[in-house]
C-alpha cells in the first residue's frame, strides 16, 4: 500500500493550487480584455488558457494520480501554451487592447512580466528541463534582445532560480513526509501497517464494504512458538520467523494499482497481527495458504460488516485461541516460516 496516496501531500496541494490560480488568471485576463474593450482576437486567445486551465482543474479532482509525470507533463503543456498565446498575441494583437496611448512599451512590459511568471511555474513544477524550457521560450521570443542592459536581462533568471529553489523542496519535503508517515504508521521490523492504523483502516473498508455492498473478513493471527525460538535461537531468529510470516502474510494481501485498496495487514503486538480482506466471505482458503508458507501460525477469523472494531476483535480473538488449543496437540514444536 502507498501511504503516499492516500493524503494530500505537498506536491498534490502545489498542483491543485496551480490549476485554481491558473483558473483565476485566465478569467482575470478575459475579463480584463473585456471590459477594456479590447478586441475580439484577445478575448478568444486568452480564453483558450482559461478553458485547458479548467479542464486541467476538473483531472485534478477526477483522476486518481499515482506518478508525478503525467502531472508535469499537463502543467507544462498549459504553461507552453500560455507562452505561445503571449508570443502571438504581441505579435497580432494591436496596441489598442493594452493602451490608449498607443506606447508599445506598456504592452511589451506586461507581456515581459507574465511571460517571467510563467517561467517561474515551468522551473517550479518540472525542475532543470522546465528552467531550461522556459529560459529557452523567453529570449528567443519575448524578450527583445537588442534592449539596454538593465533588470529585464536578469530577472527572468532569478524567477527560473526561485522557482528551481521551490521545486527542490517540493521533492524533499515530500520525501520527509513519507519518511515520518512510515515510521508513524508502518511497523518498523516488518513493514505491516502498526496498531495506530488499525482504527483508521478498519473505519475505511468498513465504509467501502458497505458503498460495495461487500464482505468484511477481518483475521486475527498468532504465531505458534514464539517464545521457545527465542529461547533456544536467540532473538535475531525470532525477528526472521517474525518477518518470514509477515512476508507470507503480505503475499496474500492484494495490491490493487488504485488508492482503493480493499485488503490490509497489521502487525499489532509481538506475535500477533491483524489482516481485513474486503470481499473475502471465510478465512479458510487465506489460512490454508499461509499455513503452505508458515505452518506453525493459528488464526480465527469473522465477518465484520456489522461489528464495531472492538466487537470484532474480541470475536477473532476468541476463534484464534479455540484454533491455537487444536493445534497444540498436532504440533508438538515451533516450525520456522518457509
Amino acid at each position: 500500500m502507498n501511504i503516499a496516496l492516500t493524503r494530500k501531500n505537498v506536491w498534490t496541494v502545489a498542483v491543485r493550487n496551480y490549476w485554481w490560480l491558473s483558473t483565476v488568471g485566465g478569467m482575470y485576463f478575459v475579463v480584463g480584455f473585456w471590459l477594456w474593450h479590447g478586441s475580439r482576437a484577445a478575448i478568444l486567445s486568452s480564453m483558450w488558457f482559461l478553458v485547458v486551465a479548467i479542464v486541467g482543474l476538473v483531472l485534478h479532482y477526477l483522476i486518481s494520480w499515482h506518478r508525478r509525470l503525467p502531472q508535469v507533463c499537463m502543467i507544462m503543456a498549459h504553461l507552453l501554451l500560455g507562452q505561445a498565446i503571449l508570443i502571438w498575441q504581441k505579435s497580432h494583437l494591436p496596441l489598442s487592447d493594452y493602451t490608449h496611448l498607443g506606447n508599445p512599451a506598456s504592452r511589451d512590459l506586461l507581456i515581459y512580466l507574465v511571460s517571467t511568471l510563467i517561467m517561474g511555474a515551468m522551473s517550479m513544477f518540472a525542475g532543470a528541463w522546465g528552467a531550461v524550457i522556459a529560459l529557452a521560450t523567453h529570449y528567443a521570443f519575448i524578450f527583445n534582445i537588442h534592449d539596454e542592459f538593465s533588470f529585464k536581462w536578469i530577472f527572468p533568471v532569478f524567477m527560473v532560480m526561485a522557482g528551481g529553489i521551490v521545486s527542490t523542496a517540493f521533492w524533499r519535503l515530500d520525501r520527509a513526509y513519507d519518511q515520518l508517515e512510515v515510521l508513524a504508521n508502518r511497523d518498523n521490523l516488518t513493514g505491516l501497517l502498526n496498531r495506530h492504523r488499525l482504527v483508521a483502516e478498519f473505519d475505511r473498508l468498513q465504509v467501502l464494504a458497505q458503498a460495495k455492498d461487500r464482505p468484511l473478513l477481518l483475521v486475527a493471527w498468532d504465531l505458534d512458538g514464539l517464545k521457545e525460538i527465542n529461547d533456544q535461537q536467540g532473538h535475531a531468529a525470532g525477528d526472521d520467523h517474525i518477518r518470514n510470516f509477515a512476508n507470507a502474510l503480505q503475499a496474500n494481501v492484494r495490491h490493487p494499482s488504485d488508492a482503493r485498496f480493499g485488503d490490509a495487514a497489521f502487525r499489532v503486538g509481538g506475535d500477533e497481527f491483524i489482516s481485513m480482506h474486503l470481499d473475502a466471505r471465510d478465512g479458510e482458503n487465506l489460512m490454508e495458504r499461509v499455513h503452505q508458507s508458515c505452518p506453525s501460525v493459528s488464526a480465527g477469523w469473522v465477518l465484520c460488516n456489522s461489528l464495531t472494531l472492538d466487537q470484532s476483535l474480541t470475536r477473532a480473538d476468541k476463534a484464534l485461541y479455540d484454533s491455537k488449543e487444536r493445534r497444540k496437540k498436532g504440533l508438538p514444536r515451533a516450525a520456522a516460516c518457509d
